[in-house]
């Protein structure tokens, strides 16, 4: 993506990191530099994040500037079609952490706070499979420590799909009821579940089974005998003003 304006003054790696205030972290400058590069920063995230819905398919953009917020990064990647050329916006790749409600494997419904989110991923047609996409998602991955397959993903596309099992063996999904994604691996001991989620349906154990009643068989004599003290104990005795009648 080529902009009107010289990049070398934002890009100052080939990979820069963006937060809500539009100045690419280290950006250091007068008041109107400041100025400059956050009006100019913010032009490039506008039309980046609206090249990247028009290729993934979709009505408005995910990514612009009137939708940022302090708990998101966009990494974005610039570089040059050909020694001697001027640097052009290449790729973008925004994270941002979610508060979700997510299906483990077995089905439980789990309340996961700061879930981290892969929420927008672009790399301009003209510089594909170069290794670009690979080189944005390594650089985001070692800069916040994550693994990837501890990431939540967006509504990802068939193309951002087969790229992630290309590169990151990511294959197996956990099923959900929301727009989000997860892969094989995101629930575990390893990363402190029993901290952060809460499960809401429990799949309770089953109650113990009641003892079976014992049965035995009486003969004809013990019969005779307990009908006759069943007919002595059904005499009910009654108590009156302290006085005991019996009744026969």
């Amino acid at each position: 993506m080529e902009c009107a304006f010289d990049l070398k003054p934002l890009f100052e790696k080939d990979i820069i990191k963006v937060r809500s205030d539009l100045l690419p972290e280290g950006f250091v400058g007068s008041p109107e530099a400041c100025c400059d590069a956050k009006r100019k920063m913010g032009s490039i995230i506008d039309r980046i994040g609206l090249l990247s819905a028009q290729a993934q398919g979709l009505h408005t953009s995910v990514t612009s500037v009137r939708q940022m917020n302090v708990n998101q990064t966009i990494y974005l990647m610039a570089g040059k079609a050909k020694e001697g050329a001027k640097l052009v916006v290449t790729g973008l790749l925004k994270m941002g952490p979610k508060d979700l409600y997510l299906f483990d494997e077995r089905g439980q419904l789990r309340s996961r706070i700061g879930t981290p989110a892969v929420l927008d991923f672009f790399v301009h047609s003209a510089y594909q499979r170069r290794g670009l996409g690979k080189r944005l998602f390594d650089n985001m991955l070692r800069d916040l420590n994550l693994t990837l397959c501890k990431c939540a993903v967006d509504r990802p596309s068939a193309m951002m799909t087969a790229f992630l099992a290309k590169h990151y063996g990511l294959v197996r999904t956990i099923a959900q009821a929301n727009n989000y994604v997860l892969y094989d691996g995101f629930f575990g001991n390893s990363d402190g579940d029993a901290d952060d989620t809460n499960t809401k349906f429990v799949r309770r154990p089953r109650a113990a089974a009641k003892p079976e009643m014992e049965h035995k068989v009486l003969s004809m004599a013990e019969i005779m005998e307990a009908g006759n003290r069943h007919s002595r104990d059904s005499r009910t005795i009654i108590k009156r003003n302290g006085d005991s009648r019996s009744w026969k």
